[in-house]
């Protein structure tokens, strides 16, 4: 090949690469959502009437970005490299639903458990995070599968990055901490892949004595969905849309996502009852 023809062929390729970033939506919440008309209540937001989620896979997507996580006994770091092998730092990282960088944790083996977290930013471009105690009591350890996504000030438009890193196996804890919530009820209004569902997830205190929703991160629960299979990556990070009843004794939290491919998963929901707290339901979307 000339070089002539390899600059037009490189010229090419950095315009299609600019023409599809360009084509996905330009805002953190549009692209978590299809069509981003949020509703605001007591000053919480809110999905609009016709916003739902969406699954997806990072690297499918080919974003950009390379995740470089590490995790030891107490949380981990993480690196956000970009092509030209810098990692992204504090001042070019944009805020977005409250927080830089949104990382999602969630346990491949050892036990089913998932955290969402914000890490911390150092002038070298490292970003650190510590688990919280729930999170070590007890845990056996294993491969943890990372889902990343923030927002660069420079394009303005989300980016997405995947990963996943070994969790050392914890010693044991003294002190444990018991469930102080759970789900009472959850509902699908339908189960067929590349469907629009309604989710409908109602909670309540371990005691049954009801409970008072906080806001979290600008909405009142987020909910994110991830395959049962480990081999099968991708999620959907949703909010809750203003159906009614999320401010009821035993609050019922609505979610819209449109439904991935046939398989087994697991709906983990993120409240706050004065601190966060998971919830995990399972869902079978048939073919």
């Amino acid at each position: 090949m000339s070089v002539r023809a390899y600059i037009i062929s490189l010229s090419l390729g950095a315009v299609l690469l600019f023409v599809g970033l360009r084509s996905l939506p330009d805002t953190h919440c549009a692209f978590l959502h299809a069509d981003h008309q949020p509703v605001y209540s007591n000053g919480v937001e809110f999905c609009g009437l016709n916003e739902e989620a969406n699954f997806y896979q990072p690297s499918a997507l080919k974003f950009p970005v390379k995740l470089d996580l590490a995790l030891n006994g107490k949380g981990g770091t993480l690196r956000l490299i970009k092509e030209d092998g810098q990692p992204y730092l504090d001042y070019e990282v944009a805020v977005s639903h409250t927080q830089k960088v949104h990382l999602h944790l969630r346990q491949l083996n050892g036990r089913s458990d998932y955290v969402h977290f914000h890490p911390v930013p150092s002038e070298s471009g490292t970003w650190s995070f510590d688990f919280p105690q729930e999170f070590l009591t007890d845990n056996p350890g294993g491969d943890l599968q990372a889902y990343v996504d923030f927002v660069p000030v420079r394009s303005g438009r989300v980016m997405l990055a995947e990963g996943t890193a070994p969790l050392p196996a914890q010693s044991a804890i003294a002190q444990s901490h018991p469930r102080r919530n759970q789900i009472i009820s959850s509902s699908l209004s339908t189960h067929k892949a590349g469907e629009s569902a309604v989710i409908k997830v109602q909670v309540d205190s371990l005691t049954g004595t009801g409970l008072k929703l906080k806001p979290i991160m600008g909405a009142l629960g987020h909910a994110v969905l991830f395959a049962d299979s480990k081999a099968q990556t991708g999620y959907a990070h949703m909010h809750p849309s203003l159906e009614g009843g999320e401010y009821d004794l035993k609050p019922t939290l609505t979610f819209k996502l449109r439904l991935p491919k046939a398989g087994r998963y697991d709906f983990w929901l993120n409240i706050n009852d004065g601190r966060d707290d998971y919830l995990c339901v399972p869902i079978e979307v048939t073919p």
